[in-house]
């Protein structure tokens, strides 16, 4: 059964392009204070810890980044990011009403799961405008797929079909690799995990699992039996969350722990990426946390 399994993750993984050292930037509007030379210093580096991709997790959450002054200011980041020699993947539009939303019945989640990919479309194509097809190394969905809402049988198949459709209209657009991350928090078993994480691969979708070390919500012991689930890549948590905060608040973790992770070599055929960049030394003086 592990020769198995294993061949099966090759399979999944191989189609991929080579494995990035990547870390994730979530755009705030408070960050538009931000410099080009403040921003070219930080780029510098990343570069020099071994970052070769920058992944946005979004360039759009809801009304935030869509026109004016913050969308320019992004842009231009962009630009800047790719210039630098950085590979850049592009984040899409991001519903800050996700996790209530796809509680919905399901004809009416259906018809919003189509309203997010015709939004991911969008952004897309605007980015192909600002920067042009080669400049783009691939895409991520913004929305973040849990063990709860996506447990039977009929859920994980939408998910299927949602990842799949999205990549489809995508690749129109400009045919990249696409990918979307998921976590977990002990709402399926570890066996159930995979076989869903499995199915999600099947959608041609790129799946970044969530490590979990900073939510701290499982024991280490516990989220390695979910971290065997077959992804093409892991999210490595850079923060420490305050459990006692009524209000999401962390902090960085331990500058030893980030520098032990930032000089292990990426694990063969996975993506690796860091989140995220607010909580990298790089940053310090520079992004507010």
């Amino acid at each position: 059964m592990k020769k198995i399994l294993l061949t099966t993750t090759l399979l999944l993984v191989v189609p991929f392009a080579s494995a990035m050292n990547a870390v994730m930037y979530q755009p705030q509007l408070r960050d538009t204070t931000v410099s080009d030379a403040q921003w070219q210093s930080v780029l510098s580096k990343l570069k020099g810890q071994g970052i070769d991709t920058l992944v946005l997790q979004w360039s759009r959450y809801d009304d935030a980044f869509t026109g004016g002054e913050s969308r320019a200011w992004l842009e231009r980041k962009a630009q800047l990011t790719t210039a630098s020699g950085l590979k850049l993947v592009i984040g899409l539009a991001a519903d800050g009403q996700f996790f209530e939303r796809q509680k919905q019945p399901m004809p009416a989640l259906e018809n919003y799961l189509n309203h997010l990919r015709a939004n991911d479309v969008a952004v897309a194509k605007r980015w192909v405008e600002v920067l042009g097809e080669q400049a783009i190394s691939g895409w991520y969905i913004s929305s973040e797929l849990d063990d709860r809402r996506w447990r039977t049988p009929q859920m994980q198949q939408v998910a299927e079909n949602w990842m799949n459709n999205t990549r489809l209209s995508l690749a129109a657009v400009a045919d990249k690799p696409v990918a979307v991350s998921s976590f977990f928090a002990g709402n399926m078993t570890p066996d159930s995990y995979r076989k869903w994480i499995t199915t999600l691969n099947h959608s041609g979708v790129k799946v970044w699992m969530q490590d979990g070390a900073g939510t701290q919500v499982l024991t280490e012991t516990e989220r390695a039996l979910y971290l065997q689930a077959p992804s093409a890549g892991k999210v490595i948590e850079l923060f420490r969350q305050d459990k006692q905060a009524e209000t999401f608040k962390a902090q960085p973790a331990p500058a030893a722990y980030q520098q032990k992770l930032l000089s292990t070599p990426v694990p063969q055929g996975q993506d690796r990426i860091f989140f995220s960049l607010r909580y990298m030394s790089a940053t310090n003086g520079v992004l507010a946390k």
